[in-house]
């Protein structure tokens, strides 16, 4: 092997090389995304399969500035990689400013930085820095490069970072995206804390409201330029497609054009030989499995000189016989991919000129919408009669799940499911770990590490899947029996300095929904608010109370849900008497238990029960409008930046994030009309609107434990963070004022001291002398400003509040039943849930629940402001508490980290000190 690369392709991951004297040496993990345009670089993206198998993606990069012997040695390098790996990776060869999707999706941002390995290192000298202006751009991946300081650089769509070593200004264009303002911000908070160690300053400013020290900085003011297109598309063209054989042959590597024309077919490709397919977009080397060894490592190079006198960013891919992508794959007549994105944005190029996309009609993004698959995606395994075992993550560490519970997961939990069975008569194991949508970052990430370590403690050769909760594939499901519940709440964080406590719904009243299609595989259950607007008839629903346990069944319901619903009646109900429900049938206890009766999806307007609902995707993220198929969808899917199709038979649903763009609103509802008169639907076939946040139960049905809690409000991630920001910056700011107001106030005293010292030593005859002569205390600082104008806070959009006594026993017809809470005066609902309103929204859903519940029952929350207290142990701080009055020790409210010190009791000794072993714990009063 060769010494440039150890052990490559071991590992799932990214290795990156870059060519230094036409050697290829390892990058830093540290430096990826990084690239200096006077270098080549190698970049190789394993990835493992569901089965284990190991493929391989091989990009070599150019810089814009790099030399042709550095590009030739990338080139080579590649070569050489490519067959120490078996000739298994496909090879890409990426150009700086045209790099691919699949090149880009490799690191979360690209920077571009100038000179190259060959500029050496220049000697830094402090405070002494080069001014420089940095492009942030992109709508997918973000690039960020140096360009001209100058205003004619800046352009009203994108972002600038101005660095003028002790000031750091960041420009946001007017048309500039919340993810590209978000990555300027980072870019520009790196230079501050890492290259400036803190001391430079950062000022934010929009274009239009520029202070005169950024262009002043900027070298002068001028007009800006319009915003520019984001990042190109990507796309097949089968326009002049061009089937070209290289073949040795003749005695040395010559090419030969086969076909040319709008079709190609799979037959003629030749196993033997090398070929070029050329669609003017991307230009494919394919290379067959008898290829002879020069034909194999020339293939590429003769490629690239294919390419010559087209832009320079035109690609070129290396696939290999019987692991073609589906994109090479579709350019044959006879050869299509199963299942692709409905892309239908076509790049043409003619000579050195690069025109502009083509967006496909909305007549062509609806037959693509219609052939889509929606396949299940390939199983793995068996099925299901190995041997399970159930760990939930408990402070950071894998606990075993009693056998009695396994298929009950926690949505504020993660969990890690190891499956053994019998392959091929050899052992072998599935290792899941499950992320449920409320558990913290740090209990997913000891799941992700947990798997792993189980993987290695069994030499490597488990498979390890991810699943997110709402995401389960068949498999999983079908370890259970029909018996996967998902339930509210969970345990709290590990961490000991978060304030989360575990939490569970424990009132005695619970509704599951149990929803699916095509068998036991796919039918599940999850907690749903307990309120009559959370049924449907489409499906079955399990209500356990304290006396009973109610299976209720829609009239559209399937078999194998009614099937399901009993299993979890069977796992849920716990000594409790079953009684089944007919959809009409309802006792007066069903009722009651949900609030009372109300409006729901019924049968006239649920879709026929003969084929699941289909999610689409709708984005022009790339730069053209494209639509794309979700497979197992869930509420998740949903994000606040696209827009989404979802066709339920009997109508067609068009779903509005709140940060969607006029481009994609547009052609959605466009599309969702051609789509109807394509699929044959009926002349009065609905296209409705919803927008986010405020989603009917007509739609809300269709997700298996729809969450309303979790309607989500959008926060700009640009915003939050320069919030964050501008208050550590100012912290900082006071601190040193702080600090220099206490030097100068030191220094004054020192000076009083050494005048009283002089003054006795005159008056004693000691010789005279002041050592501090020279210094002069430094003025105090100036004073803070004032803190701003609380903001107002919104009323009802009828405008007018409810008292929470009217709320309780008969809200009025406008008040959404699932949001009473939003009705109240900020006074009753501060008297009714015993924090603010803005506290309450910042909750996890299921806390929001128990609070609500709480409320609801005129019965204290757990940790409601009954009894408020300072507790100290001997003098010493140990926290504020707040209990009920019947609890005489405090100590499990007291924070974790500090129940060693504890306890308090009610004005006397703790009775329980026993526990805590300690006996002068005094409680003080707060109100």
């Amino acid at each position: 092997m060769s010494s440039d690369f150890a052990n490559p392709g071991s590992k799932p991951g990214l290795e990156i090389w870059r060519i230094e004297s036409l050697a290829a040496v390892p990058l830093p993990a540290k430096d990826f995304g990084t690239f200096y345009d006077g270098d080549s670089y190698l970049v190789l993206k394993t990835t493992e399969t569901t089965g284990g198998k190991y493929v391989y993606d091989l990009f070599f990069w150019l810089g814009s500035e790099s030399s042709q012997d550095e590009q030739g040695a990338a080139a080579y390098k590649a070569v050489e990689l490519d067959d120490l790996l078996g000739g298994a990776p496909v090879q890409h060869r990426e150009v700086q400013d045209c790099e691919s999707d699949s090149f880009l999706g490799c690191f979360k941002k690209i920077s571009y930085e100038k000179g190259g390995v060959k500029s050496g290192f220049r000697k830094v000298e402090r405070d002494v820095y080069e001014t420089r202006l940095l492009h942030v751009k992109g709508s997918r991946t973000v690039r960020i490069k140096p360009v001209a300081i100058d205003h004619t650089t800046l352009n009203a769509g994108d972002v600038f970072v101005l660095d003028a070593g002790l000031s750091i200004y960041l420009w946001n264009g007017s048309g500039a995206s919340h993810k590209e303002k978000a990555k300027g911000l980072e870019v520009a908070l790196a230079i501050k804390d890492d290259e400036r160690g803190g001391r430079a300053k950062l000022t934010a400013c929009d274009q239009g409201a520029e202070e005169a020290a950024f262009w002043e900085a900027l070298g002068g003011q001028g007009p800006v330029a319009a915003a520019t297109p984001d990042d190109s598309p990507t796309g097949s063209s089968k326009g002049g497609l061009k089937l070209v054989r290289v073949s040795d042959a003749s005695g040395s590597l010559s090419t030969t054009e086969v076909a040319c024309g709008d079709t190609l077919e799979r037959s003629m490709l030749d196993s033997k030989d090398v070929f070029i397919v050329d669609n003017e977009a991307e230009v494919f080397v394919w290379v067959g499995k008898e290829a002879t060894a020069d034909e194999k490592k020339g293939g590429m190079e003769t490629g690239v000189k294919y390419t010559a006198g087209r832009p320079k960013g035109v690609r070129v891919t290396k696939v290999s016989e019987g692991a073609e992508p589906a994109l090479f794959k579709s350019l044959f007549k006879s050869w299509k991919p199963a299942a692709t994105p409905a892309d239908f944005s076509m790049v043409g190029r003619s000579g050195n000129v690069a025109q502009a996309t083509a967006q496909a009609s909305a007549a062509d993004l609806a037959k693509g919408m219609s052939d889509c698959s929606f396949g299940e995606s390939e199983d793995v395994a068996d099925d299901g009669s190995g041997k399970t075992e159930m760990y939930r993550i408990e402070d950071f560490e894998p606990v075993p799940v009693d056998q009695a519970t396994y298929g009950q997961f926690f949505a504020g939990d993660s969990y890690i499911v190891k499956y053994t069975y019998l392959s091929s008569g050899r052992e072998a194991t599935l290792l899941y770990f499950w992320l449920g949508k409320d558990s913290t970052t740090d209990e997913q990430g000891a799941a992700a590490l947990h798997a792993k370590q189980m993987d290695d403690n069994l030499g490597g050769q488990a498979t390890q899947v991810r699943v997110t909760m709402g995401k389960e594939p068949p498999h999983l499901v079908r370890l259970f029996g029909g018996k996967l519940v998902v339930h509210s709440g969970g345990r709290a964080s590990g961490f000991k300095n978060k304030g989360d406590e575990d939490s569970y719904d424990e009132d005695g009243v619970a509704l599951y929904h149990v929803k699916g299609f095509g068998g036991a595989d796919s039918t599940k259950a999850a907690q749903v608010a307990e309120v009559a607007t959370s049924l449907n008839s489409g499906d079955c629903f399990v209500l356990l109370t304290p006396a009973a346990a109610f299976l209720w069944a829609g009239s559209g319901a399937n078999e194998t849900e009614k099937a399901t619903a009993q299993a979890v009646c069977g796992v849920l109900k716990q000594g409790r008497k079953l009684q089944e429900v007919a959809e009409g049938g309802e006792p007066d206890a069903f009722w009651e238990a949900l609030g009372g009766k109300g409006e729901y999806p019924s049968s006239s307007v649920l879709p026929e029960p003969d084929r699941p609902a289909r999610l689409f995707l709708c984005s022009n993220a790339t730069g053209a409008f494209k639509v794309e198929p979700l497979a197992h969808f869930s509420q998740s899917d949903l994000e606040e930046g696209d827009v989404y199709l979802l066709d339920v038979g009997n109508a067609v649903f068009v779903w509005v994030g709140s940060e969607a763009n006029e481009l994609e609103k547009g052609m959605a509802a466009e599309t969702a009309a051609s789509y109807v008169a394509l699929e044959g639907y009926s002349a009065d076939t609905a296209v409705l609107t919803v927008k986010s946040g405020s989603e009917p139960p007509i739609f809300t049905s269709h997700f298996l434990g729809w969450d309303a809690s979790r309607a989500k409000v959008f926060l700009d991630p640009y915003e939050a963070k320069l919030a964050k920001a501008m208050a550590e910056q100012e912290a900082a700011q006071a601190a040193e004022e702080e600090a220099r107001a206490a030097s100068a106030a030191a220094k004054a005293d020192a000076v009083a001291k050494a005048e009283a010292e002089r003054a006795s030593k005159a008056s004693s005859g000691a010789p005279d002398g002041d050592p501090f002569e020279d210094d002069e205390p430094e003025p105090p600082p100036p004073p803070p400003p004032p803190p701003p104008p609380p903001e107002k806070q919104p009323t009802p959009a009828d405008g007018g509040y409810v008292d929470l006594e009217t709320l309780k026993s008969s809200p009025p017809d406008y008040v959404d039943p699932s949001r009473k809470e939003d009705y109240l005066s900020d006074a009753d609902f501060e008297a009714a849930f015993k924090c603010s309103r803005a506290d309450f929204k910042v909750l996890k859903g299921w806390k929001q629940q128990n609070l609500k519940k709480a409320a609801a029952s005129s019965e204290p929350a757990a940790g409601a402001d009954t009894h408020r207290a300072r507790l100290d142990f001997e003098g010493v701080f140990l926290a504020t508490i707040v209990r009920p009055p019947s609890m005489s020790c405090a100590r499990d409210l007291v924070p974790p980290r500090r129940r060693g010190l504890c306890i308090a009791a009610q004005g006397r000794r703790c009775v329980k000190r026993t526990v805590c072993g300690l006996s002068r714990c005094t409680p003080r009063p707060i109100d």
